[in-house]
């Protein structure tokens, strides 16, 4: 394993980090706690270190499992969570004011079986709430040693900007990181939130970095990427699903020059979309599985090295699409 530092901070995290929404009991996608737990054990003997869950993730029940995991192995772990959703039928049951915040991150450290969080992340920007009173809350619970660091997901960029000139303006502390959709299938992060990312020291932990699996390779059928039946119970909300990615004359040619690449270096397809990833200044994508064997697999990305050519020569065929928006 490979580790490097988590934005500008001095914090050293894996150059895989494993998502734990998959594990918890609701759906049919979900990872029950026996199965999650071998996953998270061949992480750790992997020498992945850094974890990523959020409160919301199976109401509580992912953090729980996680939680349990790192007894005894919690000084070795970069473990991060998020605040944001929705976690009750009240009207402060959900956002970014500071009764919010600080009633969850109470409750995550209670699920977690810690006294601090890593990574405490706002999963959502909340318009109702001023930026202000969300990163003061945020910088009060750093000065109180529950947090050491804090990270946003999924925002426009203007967001993202605004946030950092407020903490810099008012002394509050700084997001050391985002994590954003980022993908071979989807690249409009490239447009306006990665140089911003770069030009601050913002670390990159993209999520659904193989599109739900759809890079997978399996999913190639005849030159074109398809789905299949029963994809909608396997594949989480969080991938944003396969259907926003097959139809797309574009993506089938992606799809069948990473098969084809993959082939010529030895290695999976899996494999070669995440190599990618990481050369383009990525620190750790978020792979997210329920087989022990599927996170071997790309866990061994690491030892695949991409030149320039054959990176260009994977986006050649993309074409710049509408941008997913965040509520």
């Amino acid at each position: 394993m490979e580790y490097v530092r988590l934005g500008q901070t001095g914090l050293k995290v894996s150059r895989i980090c494993l998502g734990c929404m998959s594990f918890g009991t609701e759906d049919d996608w979900k990872v029950e706690g026996e199965d999650a737990k071998r996953v998270l054990a061949r992480a750790w003997d992997l020498g992945i270190n850094f974890y990523d869950t959020a409160n919301v993730y199976s109401s509580g029940k992912s953090e729980e499992i996680v939680g349990e995991f790192l007894e005894g192995r919690r000084n070795d772990a970069v473990l991060a969570t998020k605040v944001r959703g929705e976690m009750g039928p009240g009207p402060n049951q959900q956002g970014l004011s500071r009764v919010h915040i600080m009633w969850q991150v109470s409750q995550s450290l209670r699920r977690l079986k810690t006294d601090h969080i890593d990574l405490y992340q706002i999963h959502r920007w909340d318009y109702e709430t001023p930026i202000e009173e969300t990163l003061s809350a945020m910088t009060d619970l750093i000065r109180q040693g529950r947090v050491h660091y804090i990270g946003a997901s999924s925002m426009w960029a203007w967001q993202f900007a605004k946030a950092l000139y407020t903490s810099d303006l008012k002394g509050f502390a700084r997001f050391a990181t985002m994590q954003d959709l980022y993908n071979l299938l989807y690249r409009e992060e490239e447009r306006e939130m990665i140089p911003l990312c770069k030009a601050e020291g913002i670390g990159l932990i993209p999520w659904s970095p193989t599109a739900g699996g759809i890079l997978s390779g399996k999913y190639l059928e005849n030159g074109k990427l398809v789905t299949r039946e029963g994809d909608s119970k396997r594949v989480s909300p969080g991938s944003m699903g396969h259907t926003r990615y097959v139809g797309k004359p574009q993506n089938d040619e992606i799809g069948r020059r990473l098969v084809e690449l993959a082939k010529q270096k030895g290695a999976t397809p899996n494999q070669v979309s995440l190599a990618w990833l990481l050369k383009k200044g990525v620190t750790a994508p978020i792979i997210g599985t329920s087989k022990v064997e599927h996170l071997v697999e790309m866990v061994g990305a690491i030892d695949v090295k991409l030149s320039d050519e054959e990176a260009k020569r994977l986006e050649e065929p993309y074409i710049p699409q509408p941008v997913v928006g965040f509520t």
